[in-house]
């Protein structure tokens, strides 16, 4: 098949990786896990601490940020994940009009890094973390603050923009392999 402007094929799969883009973006700017704090003295926060694709952002009172400080996100590691984003996901719409197998291996290429992105982002660097302070990565824990002589329960969950960033790589690595098929095989004389 001819790599035609016209052709319904290309424009179904550039329509199906425009999704995955989409879903990439979508997941980036949706917390990936957040944190309810409900301290024994007080009245509840929800989401008072929200982990993103890009970064820790939070909303503690006083008390509490001490222990939050060395974990908030430097801008210039905001700046390099947006900039991470934006290659992925312009390499991710670059594999479309690659022909041959190189469109295929950079979309699914993408795919997988994405995918090992979030798994890293949970299971490495919050997990990390969180095991040092003794909070459950997903559940309720109890954390003791000395200054408030009392503490707080922490209800913690990975969200659905985690999950996504998951959906999102998985489609990159379906579309890779499904590529020829939907777009259909070049012709053996091109």
């Amino acid at each position: 098949m001819r790599w035609s402007i016209g052709s319904w094929r290309l424009w179904l799969f550039s329509a199906l990786v425009a999704v995955a883009v989409g879903l990439m973006v979508a997941s980036f700017i949706m917390p990936w896990w957040t944190a309810d704090i409900d301290p024994e003295d007080g009245s509840p926060i929800i989401d008072a601490i929200r982990v993103y694709g890009h970064g820790l952002q939070h909303s503690l009172p006083i008390a509490y940020r001490m222990y939050i400080i060395e974990d908030e996100t430097p801008f210039y590691q905001t700046v390099l994940a947006w900039v991470y984003l934006g290659v992925s996901a312009g390499l991710v719409l670059l594999s479309i009009w690659l022909k041959g197998r190189k469109g295929g291996w950079l979309l699914g290429g993408i795919g997988l890094i994405y995918i090992a992105y979030a798994a890293i982002a949970a299971f490495v660097v919050i997990a990390g973390r969180l095991r040092e302070v003794d909070i459950s990565l997903q559940g309720q824990s109890f954390f003791f603050v000395p200054s408030e002589e009392g503490g707080a329960f922490i209800d913690s969950t990975l969200r659905f923009g985690y999950y996504l960033a998951y959906a999102s790589g998985l489609t990159c690595l379906v579309l890779a392999l499904f590529r020829n098929k939907i777009i259909g095989k070049p012709k053996l004389s091109e």
